[in-house]
């Protein structure tokens, strides 16, 4: 499978359509599951996609094969997916959220809620994460899923470290207000 892929790759590198076509569809489901991340519905998942998977086609002599391919391809993704995150909205540093440092602690969640957490789905999660506002959900998916730090987050989104933290703690407080109401929901049920 390596063996495939390497040679796919180099065919690649001397622009064979049909060696293009077969990485993309050998990638496509990879690529895909972390293009849902940030974008809910299945044709904006998948534009952003064929985005990334150009923008991977033509920085492929950059790609050192000794790596593993598919976290090199899922960085130009995420990259891809900020990159048109921030072509779609002017960031303003001050933005609708609180000014208050101390909104910066750690949201805690209830033993209750941690119970109702592992009961949810994954599609039940992402669909709370997609009823974030957009800057909120692009910052907690960052953070908590790619795993990336506020100071990398804020260079990405053009915003200070701390409006990425603001964005983030916001984000949990609208979860674990979800999280709350699912709660009372369970014990009515």
């Amino acid at each position: 499978m390596k063996r495939q892929l390497h040679n796919l790759i180099k065919k690649c590198r001397k622009n064979d359509r049909q060696a293009q076509f077969d990485l993309y569809h050998y990638c496509f489901d990879y690529l895909l599951a972390i293009c849902f991340r940030y974008q809910r519905q299945r044709e904006d998942a998948v534009s952003l996609l064929n985005d990334a998977f150009l923008k991977i086609l033509l920085k492929l002599d950059d790609y050192d094969e000794q790596k593993d391919f598919f976290p090199w391809a899922a960085t130009i993704t995420v990259r891809t997916a900020i990159d048109q995150f921030r072509s779609q909205h002017q960031y303003q540093e001050n933005t609708d959220l609180m000014e208050h440092d101390a909104d910066l602690e750690a949201v805690q969640l209830a033993p209750g809620q941690l119970k109702v957490i592992e009961e949810l789905s994954s599609e039940e999660i992402q669909e709370m994460v997609f009823g974030l506002p957009e800057k909120e959900r692009l910052v907690f998916v960052l953070f908590e899923w790619e795993g990336y730090q506020h100071q990398e987050i804020a260079q990405k989104l053009e915003c200070s470290e701390r409006s990425s933290k603001r964005y983030l703690q916001s984000a949990k407080e609208k979860l674990k207000e979800v999280l709350s109401q699912k709660q009372g929901l369970k014990k009515v049920i």
